[in-house]
């Protein structure tokens, strides 16, 4: 028994790695801060099983720079934390962090298992998670709340998991689909598309159809052969069931959107009359002004994150904030530049661009296509929610973002596998 502990078939774990990745994906789509907790036992557990031996940490040139990406970002959050705050905050700051620490173990682990067990898992179980996240939102939209925030516990992460789990849902189709996985991955999508309207985020509205054309294009090649295999009368069907499920879905969510389209026309009149009031708009607009003098008053290594909005105060309308105080400023590199200074955004620009750099150098490779595709749909995602509200610096949003990163690169091909064997073939 202990020798099967210490030395298991690596077959074996990488075949288990399946279970991992479909859990983690529905959780991410559906279970909010379960998929956080997953993903810290997931990488608590990579970590015991290096440290007794179960498989090597092994990193190639495709990991690298995912890996040193995080742990960059890792030490300078953490430098510029210990710098400006006390011992106490400062490590509770560095925990808070660890989640950029978890590629290092990871991806080797998750390296075990062929391709076929790793991007397409994850597709289908995010597509899964969709269809629940669907009855999900319909039920809180129904009787609950007139913006949803799944399990997620706030509007903001849910939105950003939403997109993800839109786009990469449609990334489950393939010209070999049966018509329940074609299903599946069509209703994820619409899971997702609806929980980031009914959201009522603003800011990632845009978002959502860049992530689906992205993914729509991604898999031309696959949804034309499909197209040309129905018979005229299946695609005459898909054309009205379409009109149909969209106006229903128009009909479903107008109220929503009129509301915080009249809202954001309301705040942008008091703005162009000059009048300061703490509008959603108007503090944003306060907050960004504030953030941006502050990191040119301290632009290296800035002030630390428990000291964040202390940095901004002095250039804050204290009439209009009196008694406000914000987590973070609606804008990733704003938050990151007071927190830790130009040095930090630098490191932020090195994470962002991690995981294009990965997919773009294995394009030709196995994969290559939907790997670029879901990459960009991450980035779009991330990026794009952090502008106007929040990217990093939750426990769900982090957990996702980690660990879809160190899948994108754990995914791609090894010049050479464990001990010299040759890579392992899946599609």
């Amino acid at each position: 028994m202990l020798t099967l502990l210490l030395t298991p078939d690596q077959d074996g774990l990488g075949r288990r790695n399946r279970l991992s990745t479909f859990a983690f994906y529905l959780l991410a789509a559906a279970g909010g801060s379960a998929a956080s907790v997953v993903a810290g036992l997931l990488a608590a557990w990579a970590l015991l099983s290096l440290l007794l031996g179960r498989f090597r940490l092994r990193l190639t040139a495709s990991d690298g720079p995912v890996v040193a990406a995080s742990l960059l970002f890792f030490a300078v959050m953490a430098y510029s934390n210990f710098h400006h705050m006390d011992l106490d905050a400062s490590l509770l700051g560095v925990g808070a962090l660890l989640p950029f620490v978890m590629p290092l173990v990871l991806i080797p682990r998750m390296r075990l298992s062929r391709y076929a067990d790793t991007l397409p898992i994850a597709f289908f179980a995010i597509a899964v998670g969709g269809c629940l996240l669907l009855v999900i939102v319909l039920v809180e939209f129904s009787f609950f709340s007139t913006r949803v925030q799944g399990f997620s516990g706030n509007q903001g992460p849910l939105s950003v998991t939403a997109l993800l789990c839109a786009g990469w849902s449609l990334l489950h189709v393939s010209r070999d689909s049966s018509r329940r996985h074609l299903g599946l991955a069509v209703m994820g999508a619409l899971g997702g598309s609806i929980a980031v309207v009914l959201s009522g985020m603003r800011g990632t509205w845009p978002l959502l159809p860049i992530c689906l054309v992205i993914a729509l294009f991604t898999q031309r090649r696959e949804l034309a052969a499909l197209w040309r295999a129905w018979s005229p009368a299946t695609r005459w069907f898909l054309v009205v069931l379409s009109v149909a499920v969209l106006a229903g879905v128009c009909v479903l969510v107008a109220p929503m959107v009129a509301m915080r389209l009249s809202q954001m026309w309301g705040e942008l009149a008091l703005i162009a009359a000059n009048v300061e009031s703490p509008t959603s708009l108007n503090l944003r607009r306060q907050m960004y002004s504030a953030a941006v003098e502050a990191i040119a008053a301290r632009p290296w290594f800035g002030y630390g994150a428990e000291n964040h909005w202390t940095a901004v105060s002095p250039y804050l309308d204290p009439a209009v904030l009196q008694g406000l105080s914000f987590t973070h400023f609606h804008n990733v590199f704003l938050t990151v530049g007071v927190d830790a200074g130009l040095v930090g955004v630098a490191s932020l620009l090195a994470v962002i661009l991690s995981p294009l750099i990965v997919a773009w150098r294995a394009r030709h490779a196995l994969g290559g296509g939907r790997r670029l595709g879901a990459s960009l749909i991450l980035v779009v995602a991330f990026v794009g929610a952090g502008m106007t509200n929040i990217m990093f610096f939750h426990d769900i949003i982090d957990a996702v973002w980690v660990f879809s990163v160190s899948l994108l690169a754990a995914s791609v091909p090894a010049p050479s596998w464990l001990d010299g064997k040759a890579p392992k073939a899946g599609t």
